[in-house]
């Protein structure tokens, strides 16, 4: 489920007739900074899901937190239960996880998932973690941040210029298992598919590295959709890379990302 750098791209992993036909690639990296990788990702094209957490805690309990939610989401999916309910019992496991070792207290993770499926998109999310839709030569972010900068901004107390060097703009109001309430706040949108879009999952180790505007730049350039996932990588480690990277490219697979 996860690796230290761990690549994957197919052109077509639908096995179901009910089932778009998707291509995908990832990537996920400790950064230049830290020496293990928090993050951790989940592709269950079967099923017309990927999602990306991004763990947290002291004592590399991150790891544990994103790695014990996404195997949760992954077990209750696969019994037949909805996104949002499999999310939310993601967060209770964390919290269990969390109870048996005083060390694990408040340990917990971000996370964005897609669910693909005939005609729309469902993206959930919780955290920081982002979805963005490339669409006719426009970039749209699809989430909003559960931030303390996101908060300052919506009540007009700060612009976006003054977020992105704000000194708590890592300060989150959401995550999976973190609370002390039995459920998390998941935000969820639908979204009309095109078989033109590129969807981006990421952890905030892209988006804190690398700009809107040229993710933009490489999503419209030209090259595979692998190419595209190399490209980003490289954008964020040019940068100081100071967290785990990771982040998933999805697009029909008759789209022309060459």
């Amino acid at each position: 489920m996860k690796f230290d750098l761990f690549k994957r791209f197919t052109h077509n992993q639908a096995e179901k007739s009910d089932r778009p036909s998707i291509q995908f690639s990832c990537f996920t990296h400790p950064g230049k900074v830290r020496s293990n990788n928090e993050d951790s990702f989940l592709m269950l094209p079967e099923m017309g899901i990927w999602a990306v957490a991004d763990g947290m805690g002291g004592h590399n309990c991150g790891e544990v937190a994103s790695a014990v939610g996404l195997m949760t989401l992954h077990r209750e999916l696969a019994s037949g239960a909805k996104l949002i309910e499999a999310i939310q019992r993601a967060h209770l496991k964390i919290k269990e996880q969390a109870f048996k070792d005083p060390e694990a207290q408040g340990m917990g993770m971000t996370l964005v998932a897609i669910q693909i499926e005939e005609g729309r998109y469902q993206i959930a999310w919780v955290g920081d973690s982002r979805a963005y839709l490339w669409r006719n030569n426009g970039l749209r972010q699809l989430t909003k941040d559960h931030s303390y900068v996101q908060m300052l901004m919506d009540q007009g107390l700060i612009d976006e210029e003054s977020a992105k060097t704000h000194p708590y703009k890592n300060v989150i109001t959401q995550a999976i298992g973190s609370s002390d309430k039995e459920v998390v706040q998941v935000d969820v949108v639908e979204e009309i598919r095109d078989k033109r879009d590129i969807v981006l999952l990421c952890s905030d180790g892209l988006t804190g590295q690398v700009p809107d505007s040229t993710i933009a730049t490489i999503l419209a350039g030209d090259g595979s959709l692998d190419n595209k996932t190399e490209q980003l990588l490289a954008e964020a480690l040019a940068n100081a890379a100071d967290d785990n990277i990771t982040f998933i490219l999805l697009a029909e697979s008759q789209a022309d990302c060459s």
